[in-house]
Formats: structure tokens, sequence, C-alpha cells
């Protein structure tokens, strides 16, 4: 039923087409009957009083019509198809001289045919021939006449070729109705489907979009337009500089025809670093149409872009989960235990003289600093996940904060703690908290004081500010080249190479980073002086604070 109601309108057209046809057809026989006719005659007369009745009915018709009736319902269609059909006939039976109308009943038999049904069409056949047959003989005195024998021959030929003609109509009518209907409900199919996928890619959480040769997109999902930053299209992505990286490899996909996927790091201006997962692939055009114009049928290549922070986020929100239990166990059932323990054997190093004993004493004390120092890591774990969130207005000056947590790191132990500075930022403000800060930066200036070599400069920290407002620290030391297997897990929990770590020290600098938007990686590369070798560096990109630093902070530092 819906489909026959989606079929309504263009029903209704010709239905429409087909009344206002018959008002014409009035007029025009009315003109005909005036020019042939002789005016005086009382034919003439009759026959316009016939075609006046019949124009103001079709009109009438036309104007009350508001749908055409059911094609099975054939009495709905004798105000039309049936008064045609008397119309012509009184037309015949009262015409003068030698022309004939019954052509005209062709008119009715298409009619019926295309807008009718079976029963309409072979019912108005039947009665064209019957009165065709009744016609020939109504005017002769025998049957058995050569004139009366050949017109009604002509007549039932006449008759059979309208049977024909109607059969043939309501055939290829049928099969338009037939195929109308197919294609409306192919319509109706992809309609749905269209609605479906848009509803997926409105409520899917990854970025998808679709652009075209000329980096201009024509289709993203509300996931992706938060990623661009942009609310509203057209857009062209070459017109965003930090999606440089996604552009170089939508035009790769073009270029070479075939998918591609890598993981980038997009930066811009007042913006955190994002981390992306991009997978492009090419729709692939219609060989058979070639070109449709427009460039409708032009390859497109379509992205998807995933959030690697919300994988991040899950892994962590996991590990974190057995972490907080396990970091309750550790404070109760390690912490004050290895209190007891320190505070025992300090007493029996107090009392011991042999150096060999002294000696295991001073074992028990290392070991128990280590203890002490991997059970303070599981706590800073749990401070971190509970602290509350700086404000968007927290800022500090980068270069003068780094430097007084360098001389702090520096002087706790002078003769070993050497690092060399290149602070590059000036006057750059980034959204971080000062105490986290600090944290980080002993994390990482101690993880690299530990596989340092033991030569100037093996241990450098620099800061950069860049012209497109990207803000980064940057902490290399010229340690042993980190094996692949390792480096894929350098960020997470409990993770390390070395047995006496605790694995807790970079996943606590990402964890920090997280929290005030900024980003942290780790890269291979060689320092800024040729003389020396490459080593490891680990990067912090920061997010550009929106307000100036706060008066009391930079006072502290430089009273530092």
């Amino acid at each position: 039923m819906a489909a026959l109601e989606l079929m309504e309108t263009p029903f209704k057209r010709l239905w429409r087409g087909y009344l206002v046809a018959r008002v014409f057809v009035a007029l025009l026989l009315a003109l005909a009957a005036m020019a042939i006719t002789p005016a005086a005659s009382g034919q003439l007369l009759s026959q316009l009083a016939l075609l006046g009745v019949y124009g103001i009915s079709a009109m009438l018709y036309a104007a009350l019509s508001h749908k055409p009736p059911l094609q099975r319902r054939v009495y709905a269609w004798l105000p039309t198809v049936g008064m045609d059909l008397l119309l012509i006939s009184l037309l015949e039976v009262t015409k003068t001289g030698t022309y004939t109308l019954t052509p005209m009943f062709g008119l009715a038999v298409l009619f019926a045919g295309t807008l009718g049904g079976w029963l309409v069409t072979l019912g108005s056949c039947a009665y064209i021939t019957i009165f065709l047959i009744v016609e020939s003989l109504s005017f002769r005195f025998s049957v058995l006449e050569a004139d009366a024998t050949q017109n009604t021959v002509q007549a039932g030929l006449a008759g059979a070729a309208y049977f024909l003609v109607g059969i043939l109509v309501r055939l290829l009518a049928s099969r338009v109705e037939r195929e109308t209907l197919h294609g409306l409900r192919n319509a109706a199919a992809a309609n749905q489907q269209e609605q479906i996928n848009a509803l997926i890619l409105q409520n899917l959480p990854d970025g998808v979009l679709v652009a075209d040769q000329a980096l201009q997109v024509r289709i993203a999902n509300p996931a992706a337009m938060a990623l661009l930053g942009h609310p509203h299209l057209p857009l062209e992505l070459a017109q965003l500089p930090a999606w440089r990286a996604v552009v170089e490899q939508v035009s790769q996909t073009f270029a070479q025809q075939k998918p591609f996927s890598q993981d980038l790091a997009l930066t811009a201006p007042q913006m955190a670093p994002i981390g992306l997962h991009v997978r492009t692939w090419l729709t692939h055009p219609l060989p058979t149409f070639g070109s449709i114009g427009s460039h409708d049928n032009d390859p497109l290549c379509l992205v998807f872009l995933h959030d690697l922070r919300e994988i991040e986020a899950r892994l962590r929100t996991e590990k974190m989960a057995a972490m907080g239990r396990m970091s309750a166990a550790v404070a109760h059932e390690i912490r004050n235990p290895l209190t007891a323990i320190t505070q025992a054997n300090a007493l029996l190093d107090e009392e011991l003289t042999d150096p060999g004993q002294k000696r295991l004493t001073y074992m028990v004390e290392q070991n128990a600093q280590r203890l002490g120092r991997i059970a303070e890591d599981i706590l800073d774990i749990a401070r971190v996940h509970n602290q509350i969130q700086p404000g968007e207005g927290d800022s500090i000056a980068l270069n003068d904060t780094v430097l007084q947590i360098c001389h702090d790191w520096m002087s706790m132990a002078p003769a070993a703690h050497t690092v060399a500075l290149s602070l590059k930022a000036e006057d750059s403000l980034v959204a971080f908290d000062t105490g986290h800060l600090r944290q980080l930066l002993y994390n990482l200036l101690n993880n690299g004081q530990r596989y340092r070599r033991d030569c100037a400069d093996s241990l450098r920290v620099s800061t950069h500010s860049s012209l497109t407002g990207t803000t980064t620290l940057e902490v290399w030391s010229d340690g042993a080249p980190i094996e692949p297997t390792i480096e894929k897990h350098l960020f997470e929990p409990f993770f390390s190479s070395e047995s006496r770590s605790s694995g807790l020290g970079l996943y606590i600098c990402r964890e920090l980073c997280t929290r005030h938007g900024a980003m942290i990686r780790y890269e291979r590369q060689s320092a800024a002086l040729p003389a020396l070798a490459q080593g490891n560096a680990f990067i912090v990109q920061f997010r550009r604070a929106a307000s100036p630093a706060y008066p009391q902070q930079t006072d502290l530092i430089h009273q530092a």
C-alpha cells in the first residue's frame, strides 16, 4: 500500500491531464461541427447542445475530482470513459454528411487502457464493437445484401482492432506500473539505507570524512567536524596547516590508487596535540557510465580518523583498575612493614663493628630504599589521578620554570647531576601546573641520567617555540638505542628493561601530560652539536596558555 501511495503523484498528473483533455476535445468538436454542419440545420443545434452538456459536465467533474478511481471499480469510470463512449456514439448517430467520428473511439480506448483496469478496457472495446456492428446494420433492410455484409465485416474487423489496441495498451500500462512500482520500492529501500548510513555516521565515535581530488571535504560526520575544528562545510583540507600530514596521505592515496593506514600527530596553535590513526580508501567509479558530468563519477577518498586518545584511555582505565587494587595492597602490606625493617636495620647497624656484617646491613638499607621508592611511585599514580584537573587559566613561563627545576635537580647531586640547557622558547606561556612539570622533568632527567655516558653535554634539556605556535620541551641523552620491541611499551605501567626499575616513571609522565592537554613521545635523533652521536630524546608538546602566567608563579621563579 505504501508503494501504491508513492505512485499516486505521477498517476494523478496523468489523470488531471486526461480530465483537461476532455474539455478541450469538447471545444474542438463544437468548432468542427459549426464548420462542417450547415448553420440552419437542426442537427447542428442538437450536436452543440450535446457538446455543451458534455463540456459542462467535464469541467465540473475535473473541478470536483480529487483523485482517480480504483481500477477494479468499473462503475466509477462511467462518468469519464463511459460518458466519452456515449458522446461519440450520439455524435455519430446525429451527424450529417458522409464523414465518420468512429476513429475517436481510439482516444477512449487509449485512456481506458492506460488509466483503467482490464475490465474497463475490455468493456470499452466490447461496447465499441457492438456499436459499430449495430450501426452497420441499422440502415440496411436486409443483412443478406452485399453492402450490409461488407459493412458488417468491416465493423467486426474494426472492433477486433480496437480489442487488439486496448489489450496492447493495457499490457504496456501494466508493465509500466510494475516497473514504476519496482523503482519506487528500490527508491524507498535506498532512502532507508541512506537514513541508516546517516544515523551510523552521526553516532559513530570515529571521525569519517569524504574528500575529492581537489582536497575538498564533501561529507563529514560530527566526530570528524569536531576534530577538524570547523562547524560547517564545504571545507578544504589544504587550508588547515595542522592537517598537512592527512593531506599528504590523501594525496598519496589518490596518486597510488591503494589504501593507506598510519598513525599521525596533529598540532596547531591554541590546540592540544592530537594523535590519530588515519585510514584512507578510494571509491571506484562506474566504468560503464564514463564521465557523467560535474565530476560525479570521479573517485573519492574515504578517510577514517580514529582518536588514539580513546584507545589509550580505555587501556589506562583497565590497567588503572588493577593498579588501584595493587596500590592499596602495597600501601598496607609493604610500606608499614618496610618502615619497621628499616628502623630495625638502622639499630642493628649501630651495634655492629665487623665490616662484613656492616656490608650486609648496607645491602638491607639499599633494597629497603628501593622498595620504598617503588611504593612511592605507585602512590604517585594514585595522587595524579585523584588531583583536580587544573583550570584553563593556569599558565607558566616555560623557560623560567624549566631553568629553576633543572637547577634544583642538579643541586641534589652536584657532582653527578650535570645538564646542558638550551632554552629558546622566549616568552612562551604553556598550560601546565608547576608541581606537575617538576615531577615530569625530574622523571625524564633521572631516566636520562641512568643511561647517559660520563662525558660533557651527554644530557641536554632544550625548549623551542615554532612559528605555528607549538611549544616543546626536549630531554636528550646519548644512551644506547631502545629496541623496537621495548619502544612500543615505553609508556606502559610496570614495564621496564631493567629488573631494578619499577617501570612507572614514563607512565607517570604520560599521565601528567594527558591531564594538561599535552603530548609526550620518544624519538631517536642526533643532538644539536655535530660532535655528539645519536641519542634518545623525549619530546613534550605543550598546549599554549590562553591567559598570561600568574604573577606569583613568575615572581617565585625569579626569586629562586
